[in-house]
């Protein structure tokens, strides 16, 4: 691996602050690419949250500075604590024709969800890494928005470590908005309201082993 840290400091362990500077967008973490869900089986949409990591979050504030306590230190090409939280947005489009004739606006049949996986122990090497989530097929045919693909309305991603967000440019998308009022006004809905709907979408590696792949080591034994 070619590293981005010179030899010396990568042997080196660093002071960690108690007090992080905020990192700007993507200087930490960033979206790979956008957040996908496809159908993965009769039983199961797969969302896929793609990510990487191009920095540890505390380089910004430790100035390399020496540990001065065993529990200070860290080990810069790893982050602990890693969360992937993911929001999304579904129409109900099966109440939408039922109430037809009433002209309600689109957002009266959106629905949100939500799932975050928390990674023990994940490893800054650049490489593009996925946090899986599942969601129940029989849902998405209930309510009418699974047909020849998923309808996906919009969905924002947060990512964090050890309690520091990772700010990223590209997290939010909601249908063809870029105005950066309507995305924070999204985000603040699928907050409040993916409560509603809390357990529905879950990580994927508590339904399948076939998740617990590279990205990371993720703590087992969360539970939400």
């Amino acid at each position: 691996m070619n590293s981005i840290f010179a030899p010396s400091v990568i042997i080196t362990l660093f002071l960690t602050s108690s007090l992080f500077v905020s990192a700007a967008e993507d200087e930490v973490a960033k979206l790979a690419n956008k957040v996908t869900v496809v159908k993965e089986s009769d039983m199961w949409l797969r969302v896929t949250v793609p990510f990487n990591l191009v920095s540890h979050p505390r380089m910004t504030s430790s100035g390399n500075s020496r540990p001065t306590s065993i529990s200070d230190a860290y080990n810069p090409e790893f982050i602990n604590n890693l969360k992937v939280k993911v929001y999304l947005c579904f129409a109900n489009e099966y109440n939408k024709k039922l109430f037809r004739a009433q002209k309600l606006p689109d957002s009266q049949f959106y629905q949100y969800y939500s799932s975050e996986i928390t990674f023990n122990c994940v490893k800054v090497d650049r490489a593009t890494k996925n946090a899986h989530f599942l969601f129940p097929s029989l849902i998405s045919e209930r309510d009418g928005f699974l047909g020849s693909y998923v309808n996906l309305v919009g969905y924002a991603v947060q990512i964090s470590a050890e309690g520091l967000k990772l700010e990223m440019s590209n997290d939010i998308e909601f249908e063809k908005y870029r105005d950066e009022n309507i995305l924070e006004k999204f985000l603040e809905q699928a907050v409040n309201n993916s409560s509603k709907n809390e357990g529905i979408l879950v990580p994927a590696y508590k339904v399948s082993a076939n998740y617990l792949d590279a990205t990371g080591i993720p703590i087992l034994t969360e539970s939400r």
